[in-house]
């Protein structure tokens, strides 16, 4: 796994308290128990986390945990 995708599983467990084992590339958000509300609070902890925004169009296109991993990746997330 990539740096950037251990990132965002710990935004995941740490946000969400979620089991890591959990957060695979293709859990969905519904199996996570990601609502919509959810998935806000889920860019905002990445934004303070790695210091990239996620426009509410973007999220609205993302289902798994490997689209949230892509997109970070994409926008060349500083990984802390």
């Amino acid at each position: 796994m990539s740096s950037v995708h251990d990132s965002v599983v710990e935004v995941f467990v740490a946000r969400f308290g979620l089991d890591p084992e959990t957060v695979v590339a293709d859990a969905n958000f519904d199996d996570l128990g990601l609502d919509s509300l959810s998935q806000i609070e889920l860019a905002t902890a990445l934004k303070k986390r790695l210091g990239i925004v996620i426009t509410d169009e973007e999220l609205s296109e993302i289902s798994v945990v490997g689209d949230i991993v892509a997109l970070v990746e994409q926008k060349g997330a500083a990984v802390r």
